[in-house]
């Protein structure tokens, strides 16, 4: 924590451009820009109450195959997007099972990893680099994260990167997500060549009770010939707006 305190302290110095023509386009509703700070929040992942999700789980388990596969896709599109599941009467026959499932999913907390801090800067070209910078899990040595690569043309609404350009999609999740509803911009790349499929993707919202400011990235490069994976890097940030005056609360699910 002392550590990376002392580089906040050195990324503080007035490096950001003040001119009042600056805009960085969408990205100016999510972090600092112009006024010289940095935003401050944690790497973050959602951690399930195992041992209470463990008994609505086999049930589910047991009924999964013997459903149709429209039934069972939904549960499995929701699940893995870390939605809570809709009601299916082909998987819950008996309605207390569900509502038991949903009692233990919502104890899944939303827990802080590492300590990250994040702002945008004007650069030469008129474009926008991500000012970054966290810390290592295994050397303890503060680093960038690797969404520093990219450069924002705020122009075009679109991201630079050393494989092309992500273009955007409006994005939204609904009050059934594990990280609470949300809506924001998310841009993507895809990339394919006769050796592999490269898709790059980086979203940015805030959820709709205005607390919090939200940031994923994805780096997946899979071999055409065997579908293994050549290269991938993920993760998610959450950064706490401030509020004056209010507690936006600690870390801890939504």
């Amino acid at each position: 924590m002392k550590a990376l305190s002392l580089i906040l302290a050195a990324l503080a110095i007035p490096t950001f451009s003040t001119q009042a023509a600056d805009n960085a386009g969408v990205m100016e509703s999510y972090f600092p820009t112009a006024d010289g700070t940095l935003r401050t929040g944690a790497q973050v992942r959602a951690v399930p109450d195992v041992e209470s999700l463990k008994e609505p789980i086999r049930k589910v388990n047991e009924r999964i195959n013997q459903i149709p596969q429209e039934d069972k896709l939904a549960f499995i599109e929701d699940f893995n997007a870390m939605q809570r599941p809709a009601y299916s009467a082909a998987i819950w026959p008996d309605r207390k099972d569900y509502d038991e499932f949903v009692a233990a999913w919502e104890k899944t907390q939303v827990v802080p990893v590492t300590q990250v801090a994040m702002g945008l800067q004007k650069t030469d070209d008129g474009t926008w680099r991500v000012l970054s910078v966290t810390v290592d899990a295994q050397t303890r040595r503060q680093i960038p994260l690797t969404v520093s690569a990219l450069r924002y043309d705020a122009a075009k609404n679109e991201w630079i990167s050393n494989d092309g350009r992500l273009t955007p999609k409006d994005f939204s999740a609904p009050d059934t997500s594990i990280y609470g509803a949300q809506t924001g911009t998310e841009w993507t790349l895809k990339k394919e060549s006769p050796l592999s499929t490269l898709v790059t993707s980086l979203r940015v919202s805030r959820t709709t009770d205005g607390k919090y400011v939200y940031l994923a990235y994805v780096f997946d490069e899979r071999s055409t010939v065997t579908g293994n994976s050549i290269a991938h890097g993920d993760y998610l940030l959450r950064f706490p707006v401030p509020t004056p005056g209010a507690n936006v609360g600690k870390p801890g699910q939504r």
